[in-house]
């Protein structure tokens, strides 16, 4: 795909797109050197109007911990970037291309920058209230809210560049740079960014309660009791309750002969760290030979609950 100029009203779409292809290994190459050493001043300035994007900061990289060195390559890449700027302003361009450019700059607005900010900063304040948060190690959630500041802090970097190449964009260019200012300031450092997770983690399970038992039927629940002392070593049984009040029969839609049958349970355990899950058992049992087979297990839901939610 041929890379496109992206101007400060380009789509989130875009720009999304743009970050979301960036999951590569991190690179310590600068992207901008082959710049610099280009003599003719039109080529040179179609280079640089085409690098004219917000620096990679290899935001796909920190969906697991550690990410520390990532972030050093993203700030590094940041500052790749200011000096391609400082460069590019001082350079001779060619002044049709400037024009152009500038045209376009002058009836832009800096609407789309605000939206894919709130995005992003939405997503580094939501960490703990997905679906699987309360089973992912904390440090992974503290790196994925830092895979979003770091991409507010390469908007800024790119908001910024433009000001200094165009400074009738300042003013407005300096109030898009103090909202995302505001907004990293909330998670100035890994305490604030820990409290933030923990906060939205407890908020999470306090919705979180344990079923009210479909039926009761002692050897059902006794299969499923022997499983989860065979599987789930370390975890202290709690109590049961089956999901279901009579088995679910798969049957073959041209012979309707039965293909399996299947129940599902939810247990309540208790961690060896303290904490209290709510784990979710199906038992499935094939039809072979005009019987019902030995049985296998699979879990199909495993979520943190407060163990006072269990009483």
């Amino acid at each position: 795909m041929k890379k496109k100029i992206i101007f400060l009203s380009c789509s989130i779409f875009l720009l999304l797109n743009i970050y979301a292809q960036r999951n590569e290994a991190p690179s310590n190459e600068n992207p901008y050197s082959k710049i610099y050493n280009e003599t003719h001043v039109g080529k040179r300035t179609a280079r640089c109007i085409k690098y004219l994007l917000p620096p990679d900061v290899f935001e796909g990289n920190f969906y697991g911990s550690p990410c520390n060195d990532i972030i050093e390559r993203g700030d590094e890449r940041i500052k790749q970037f200011e000096e391609f700027i400082s460069f590019f302003s001082t350079m001779e361009k060619d002044t049709k291309q400037m024009l152009v450019l500038e045209k376009k700059l002058a009836s832009e607005t800096f609407n789309k920058e605000y939206e894919i900010i709130d995005y992003r900063l939405g997503l580094a304040e939501k960490q703990g209230t997905f679906e699987s948060d309360n089973i992912t190690p904390i440090e992974n959630l503290v790196c994925r809210v830092k895979g979003n500041l770091q991409v507010l802090k390469s908007i800024r970097a790119y908001v910024v560049g433009y000001k200094n190449l165009f400074p009738l964009t300042k003013n407005k260019a300096d109030e898009v740079v103090k909202y995302i200012d505001d907004g990293l300031e909330k998670f100035k450092d890994n305490k604030a960014i820990i409290a933030g997770i923990k906060k939205n983690l407890n908020s999470a399970l306090t919705n979180v309660f344990f079923p009210k038992p479909a039926t009761q039927n002692a050897e059902w629940e006794g299969w499923f009791k022997t499983y989860f002392a065979k599987k789930y070593i370390g975890y202290t049984y709690i109590k049961q309750a089956l999901l279901t009040n009579d088995w679910y029969i798969k049957k073959n839609e041209i012979s309707s002969t039965p293909e399996y049958r299947q129940i599902g349970t939810a247990i309540a355990a208790k961690a060896s760290n303290g904490k209290c899950f709510l784990i979710k058992l199906d038992i499935y049992q094939d039809y072979l030979g005009g019987k019902y087979t030995a049985s296998r297990f699979t879990e199909f839901e495993k979520k943190e609950i407060l163990c006072e939610n269990l009483k």
